[in-house]
């Protein structure tokens, strides 16, 4: 049970009593395993009160007296069993009971209690020398004991009398160290009732009491235990300390050492100085030995008052003794097995007489003497010395470092005044005692007696804290006595007695700063121990206060120190818990530099106390990633978890049937993976495989795709649709799926964090299979988990696994690589991955594997996963078809456009047919498959995209469009294929910059329930290089054909090569230009140079084409096509569009597969309503002159309205410039003016008449002019049109005409206005004749003012203004 400071203090400042005892006494006691003052021991805590009367009369009180019972002969250990005593101290009261404090929102566990602390302190203060500058060690009194199994019981006591005064008056003095010269005597009769019978006991102890008083004569009488007595509790056995390796009675064997002269006088001497004086009761000092250490001890070697007085001491060695764990002796001993319960009462009640009828009284009359003397002689010098250095020495105790030499006679008043002190203090008299010390400390002062100055302020301070009066001077003594000890008299021992008897008082007081400050100035390189005790102490001060704020940072830190002294004082267990202490505080400070090394010295203390899973667990914490520890530092981290982890691994039984993780390498958990794509085709010069499957951000694709060949292939669009996994990812929540016999790519990437190389060896996967419920029995004799075997050491073989082995591997600093494993299960069933198994060795940089250390051991795939990780849990299902797919070889590097042709084989390696071979394309205007057969083309896709009318119905434009999309991307190849057919294809590709990447997938059937049926996904990357820049501008215009107006079409298209001459050496030759439409077809070109002249980088070339509208009906879902042929030489050009690969690709642009099908149609509508509805197509041929390659390709450029169309994605002009008027150009929208343009356009008038008309107005004045309108239906509806010629558009104009003929009103026939009424069909041209009157001469815009009405359909009705400014009428005036 802790104490608290008061009864820390007292207990350690309690009366001395002497025991003188004959050979015989020993005898009795050792019946019972115990000398004498063993025997008393545990009874010496008095549960009593006693009173005195002071000098001055008052009553005082004592009690809670505690005596200290010791031999006459007693001496201190020597110094090297005196470190043993310390250390056994704290080793074997060690206790790991923590309590938690909630501090700064943060929970420690901290020692309920510090036991070792205590115990070693109390052992500090047993070993300790009597000092003679202090009297509170020395004996008070002597009890003489004899037995009655003395025949002459006067005569025994006569013989202990001389022995008794022989040590009292030897010469020099040694020890023991009586109080003064007037000790109590005291005498005790020991009997033993088992020997001799009460009445002989009774007549000696008469015979005692009448030859030496009554009053200082008692019996005490023991082994009175009987056979029918129960046996007494064992009250020694917590309490005796014996060395292991000496007898019990270890000062009966230094009593007759030899001694060296000393005198009777306390002197305080400078190192190598010897004072020596001839009288009789002085007392000198003596030097150390030069060259000999403080702590070396001999056979010789005995203590005497030099030695008490030296700098150094057993505290101060730098020698630390290894903590052994070594019981005591005494803890198999059974003590008291003589006595009964009267005989313990018995020894408390002598124990308490002796206290209260001599000890007590003595005291008494002591401090009557002491106070009387004093009071006496006080203020007389006392010595030549002292006299003289009161007139010439400064008296300051901090600045001189050397002990000045005090001469004081043992009776001088200086130390009787000490003694008086000292009285008080055991007596309790706290006040009292405070008075004594603070005299007796001036005088010490003036006298410079540094040791009694230092020794009376530390008394002081502790004599004002028990009076409950301590303060801030009080506690100031303390200090300055501490630093009296430390600098100037070099006594360290006594500076950290003062500093253990200061903490408790301070930290009582709340003043934790200072004792922390105090019990770190006392730790030192000389004592290892000693300091670890004394920072532990203070760590425990920072973490109380100041005040209510907890230092929890230096907590930590002193912590960590003690922590490291006491692994170098040897006391592992101890720093072991002091460092976990402080890890508490830095687990999550983030301070990784800190938190490692905690860490680390963990590891290497719980590897000394054989705590292998300890040490593996902390010593694995340094090699966490984000380390700033440089390489060589991380590879000592390393080699220490290494060899800690073996340890573990072979001293545990856990490992026999499993491996250990281990720290490094790490599995990056969101980069594992696992394939089923089936068996990966074997390498054939000129063919390239299908390509792995893809992974995000490719799924969305490979999605859509599915869905349509889904479509296509069942005929019916999925209900509920889930997209078909071949790769498991992190992104993916489902078991993978894999036939069996067919082989599983395993993907885990590992990352080393350290800066060191990994060597791994021997890397494989570990693995559980799980059988069907069916096929348990069979077997149970199969390996069905492999990393049992792997931990025992024994190759695995299987006959349902086959996995493959890494063999080496190495792993560099700082990096992440990934390894892929194949695994077969020849069974159907449940396969389950773990784990991955490897060896560990740290040598992969000196490549020097003799001389490092490998572990065996594992990654743990499913560590921390919640819920369990589904991609490791794979489902073996029967055999089923696996296809494999491989293309001819091709070139990357393309030109935008070009044509290329890929053989593509198909197999089915499985061992059974697969059906129903789909593929599906995710650009169809870049991707096609086709057929030998196929010859021709009737560009059935151009119309169902561009012409088809639209469905009405909602859902049957949903589900139309749906089909649609999903057949314009996929198609059936083959109905089926046996196990091992082939079959070969031809792939079309035409890549451009819009799509880089193309992407094809094969769907077939297996006929097996748990999948249906499998993919294969190719994707072909290109890097595309524009060469080739269409720009076509479409106009039209009316012309006369046999009488007949007709609208035809002028296309000017500019072809440019648009490749960089630094970088590409590309030459372009255009081959042949087609035009597929159902209402224009080409007639003529007209070229700006010869058809086979090339293009070089940024040379353009301009054509213009002239195409006449096709009256002639075209047969639903065909689309004609024209062709011009401009370069007759080259046999690319002879073949015409409408013959593959050139049929296949007549389409501008496709909507993205990742658009919706209802943003496609909408796009669709708007696109497909313009005048012309008409497929430019360009062929081409480039030829590379830096890689002598030729290609062949062909861009398309859908005309809708008569707007300017660019064949590559930049920003497209979407009017002709001319058609607006310049007024209105800088306040016209683009939306706006192509709406109005495209309306207008809906009708088109071309005016006959003559351009000069003579005419006489002064002989008519009226001019008729006979005028022809063409009105020409541009669309393919029939359409009412109203041309309204009343209205005069242009208000400035200043001549107007006038209108005769065949006039009507609107078409609503209400309104008065007149004008033209026409009905026309489609694509028809009407001529009306009317009449122009004009009452002047003078220039006339004819037409300038119509305003044209076109109405179609029942809703659809556009009016717009008809400006024709180069159609003027010129009328002269003429005589």
């Amino acid at each position: 049970m802790a104490q608290t400071p008061q009864e820390f203090i007292q207990s350690s400042f309690s009366p001395i009593i002497a025991t003188l005892c004959s050979s015989k006494v020993e005898n009795i006691v050792s019946k019972n395993n115990l000398s004498f003052c063993e025997l008393l021991q545990p009874f010496t805590c008095l549960d009593w009160e006693g009173q005195f009367r002071e000098p001055g009369g008052s009553v005082c009180t004592v009690k809670n007296w505690k005596l200290i019972v010791r031999d006459v002969s007693w001496k201190p250990l020597q110094p090297t069993e005196a470190r043993r005593q310390l250390n056994n101290a704290v080793l074997h009261n060690y206790d790991d009971k923590t309590i938690t404090l909630d501090l700064e929102g943060h929970k420690f566990d901290v020692p309920h209690s510090t036991p070792w602390f205590e115990a070693w302190t109390e052992t500090y203060f047993e070993v300790q020398f009597p000092s003679d500058h202090e009297f509170t060690k020395h004996f008070l009194s002597c009890i003489i004991v004899a037995t009655t199994l003395d025949d002459n019981i006067v005569d025994t006591y006569n013989s202990l009398n001389q022995q008794y005064a022989q040590y009292q008056n030897v010469t020099p003095p040694k020890l023991p160290k009586w109080f003064n010269n007037g000790v109590l005597k005291s005498y005790l009769l020991l009997h033993d009732v088992s020997l001799v019978s009460k009445e002989k006991a009774d007549a000696s102890f008469d015979t005692l009491k009448q030859t030496f008083g009554a009053a200082n004569c008692f019996m005490l009488a023991i082994n009175s235990k009987s056979p029918i007595d129960i046996k007494v509790n064992d009250f020694w056995a917590p309490i005796i300390k014996r060395a292991p390796d000496t007898n019990s009675d270890i000062s009966s064997s230094l009593t007759n050492l030899s001694t060296s002269p000393v005198d009777s006088q306390v002197t305080f001497n400078p190192p190598n100085i010897f004072i020596s004086d001839e009288k009789q009761n002085t007392i000198t000092s003596s030097v150390q030995h030069e060259g000999s250490h403080p702590l070396t001890t001999n056979e010789n070697e005995v203590y005497d008052n030099a030695n008490s007085l030296q700098t150094h001491s057993f505290s101060g060695s730098s020698e630390s003794v290894y903590a052994t764990g070594r019981a005591l002796d005494n803890l198999t001993e059974v003590h008291g097995a003589a006595l009964n319960n009267n005989d313990i009462e018995a020894i408390k009640r002598f124990l308490q007489e002796y206290a209260s009828k001599a000890l007590l009284p003595h005291l008494e009359k002591q401090i009557g003497q002491l106070t009387e003397m004093v009071a006496n002689r006080k203020g007389v010098s006392r010595s030549l010395l002292s006299a003289t250095k009161r007139w010439f020495t400064t008296g300051k105790s901090g600045s001189t470092t050397i002990n000045n030499a005090v001469i004081y006679n043992t009776d001088c008043p200086e130390l009787q005044l000490r003694r008086l002190g000292d009285l008080w203090f055991i007596c309790g008299q706290w006040q009292k005692a405070f008075d004594a010390y603070h005299t007796a400390k001036r005088e010490f002062y003036a006298d410079s007696a540094w040791l009694c100055y230092a020794g009376a302020l530390e008394m002081a301070a502790i004599s004002a804290f028990m009076a409950g009066e301590a303060n801030r001077k009080t506690y100031s003594y303390m200090e300055e006595s501490i630093v009296t000890y430390l600098n100037t008299c070099r006594m360290i021992q006594y500076a950290v007695r003062a500093t253990l008897l200061s903490a408790p008082c301070l930290v009582s007081s709340g003043l934790y700063g200072e004792a922390a400050k105090q019990l770190i100035r006392m730790t030192s390189e000389d004592s290892d121990l000693r300091s670890a005790m004394l920072l532990e102490q203070a760590a425990m001060c920072f973490l109380q206060g100041p005040g209510t704020k907890a230092m929890c940072r230096k907590y930590a830190f002193h912590m960590v120190l003690a922590g490291h002294r006491f692994s170098k004082a040897g006391q592992k267990k101890h720093a072991y818990r002091c460092y976990k202490q402080a890890y508490q505080v830095y687990a999550e400070s983030g301070w990784r530099l800190a938190t490692d090394h905690v860490q680390f010295a963990l590891g290497r203390l719980a590897g000394a106390l054989r705590l292998p899973r300890d040490a593996a667990h902390w010593l694995a914490a340094p090699l966490a990633p984000a380390s700033h520890h440089h390489r060589h530092q991380q590879d000592a981290f390393l080699r220490e978890f290494m060899l800690a982890h073996q340890q573990w691994v072979e001293s545990s039984e856990e490992f026999r049937e499993r491996l250990g993780a281990l720290a490094v390498p790490l599995a990056l958990r969101a980069g594992t993976a696992v394939s089923c794509a089936g068996v990966a085709p074997l390498g054939a010069p000129g063919r390239r495989a299908a390509a792995a499957p893809p992974r995000a951000p490719d799924d969305a694709h490979w999605r859509r795709l599915e869905e349509a060949v889904l479509h296509v292939a069942r005929a019916a669009p999925p209900m509920i649709f889930k997209p078909t996994c071949d790769v498991y990812t992190a992104a993916n929540d489902a078991h993978p799926v894999v036939p069996q016999g067919e082989p599983i790519q395993i993907s885990i990437v590992l990352r080393n964090p350290l800066k060191v190389s990994l060597l791994l060896k021997d890397i494989e996967i570990l693995w559980q299979f799980v059988p069907n419920v069916e096929d348990m029995d069979a077997m149970k004799d199969k390996v069905l988990n492999n990393e049992p075997l792997l931990a025992a050491g024994q190759t695995v073989e299987s006959d349902l696994i086959t996995s493959q082995k890494i063999k080496t591997f190495v792993l560099e600093g700082d990096c992440q690589k990934t390894l892929t494993f194949s695994i077969i299960s020849l069974k159907t069933g449940q396969l389950n991955i773990h784990g991955l198994a490897y060896k560990l060795n740290n040598v992969a940089e000196d490549n020097d594997t003799e001389g490092g250390v490998t572990i065996s051991g594992k990654i743990d795939l499913l560590a921390g996963a919640d819920p369990p990780d589904k991609r490791l849990q794979i489902h073996v299902i029967p055999h089923a078809p696996c296809l494999q797919m491989t293309f001819s070889e091709t070139n990357t590097n393309v030109i935008s456009g070009e044509l290329r042709t890929v053989d593509v084989e198909f197999r089915n390696v499985g061992p059974v047919a697969l059906k129903n071979l789909h593929l599906a394309v995710s650009h169809p205007e870049c991707m096609c498959i086709v057929n030998p057969e196929e010859k021709e083309e009737n560009f059935k896709i151009l119309y169902d995209e561009k012409y088809r009318e639209q469905l009405t119905s909602q859902e049957e434009r949903g589900g139309g469009r749906a089909a649609a999309a999903a057949a314009r991307r996929a198609r059936r190849l083959l109905a089926g294929a046996a196990p091992g057919a082939c079959s070969r294809a031809a792939l079309l590709l035409r890549p451009h910059a819009r799509a880089p990447a193309l992407y094809l997938l094969a769907y077939y059937e297996t006929g097996v329930r748990e999948r249906p049926y499998r993919l294969l996904r190719h994707v072909f990357r290109f890097k595309v290089t524009e060469a080739i820049e269409v720009v076509a501008t479409p106009r039209r215009g009316l012309a006369v054909a046999g009488g007949d107006v007709i609208e035809n079409l002028r296309l000017a298209v500019e072809v440019k090569n648009i490749c960089n001459e630094k970088e590409e050496d590309v030459s372009v030759e255009v081959l042949e230009a087609s035009l597929l439409s159902r209402q224009w077809k080409f007639v003529d070109l007209t070229a700006a140079i010869d058809g086979n002249d090339r293009l070089i980088s940024r040379e353009r070339v301009h054509y213009i084409f002239k195409a006449k509208r096709m009256t002639e009906e075209v047969p639903d879902e065909r689309v004609e096509y024209s062709s011009l042929k401009l370069s007759k030489d080259d046999p690319e050009s002879a073949v015409d569009v409408n013959v593959p690969p050139y049929s296949k690709f007549v389409t501008d642009f496709s909507p993205s597969i990742m658009d919706s099908i209802e943003t496609n149609a909408e796009n669709a509508e708007k696109r497909n309503t313009g005048l012309i509805r008409s497929m430019f197509v360009l062929r081409w041929k480039a030829y590379d002159k830096l890689n002598d390659t030729t290609a062949i390709g062909q861009h398309c450029v859908w005309l809708e309205c008569f707007t300017r169309v660019i064949s590559r994605e930049r920003e497209q002009l979407t009017t002709d410039p001319s058609s607006i008027q310049i007024e209105d150009f800088g306040k016209a929208k683009l939306h706006d003016i192509k709406e109005k343009n495209e309306k207008s356009n809906a009708v088109i008038l071309k005016f006959e008449h003559s351009k000069n008309i003579d005419h006489n107005f002064k002989t008519r004045k009226l001019c008729l002019i006979p005028i022809v309108i063409n009105i020409v239906n541009c669309y393919n509806v029939p359409v009412k049109v109203y041309i309204d010629i009343t209205k005069q558009q242009n208000r400035e104009s200043s001549s107007e005409l006038g209108w005769a003929g065949a006039l009507s009103c609107r078409l609503n026939g209400e309104s008065k206005e007149l004008g033209l009424n026409v009905s026309l069909e489609k694509f028809e041209t009407r001529r009306v004749q009317v009449r122009a009157l004009c009452a002047a001469p003078g220039t006339y815009p004819v037409g300038a003012a119509f305003t044209v009405t076109t109405t179609w359909g029942p809703d659809n009705q556009a009016t717009t203004h008809f400006t024709n400014n180069t159609s003027l009428l010129v009328v002269k005036q003429v005589a």
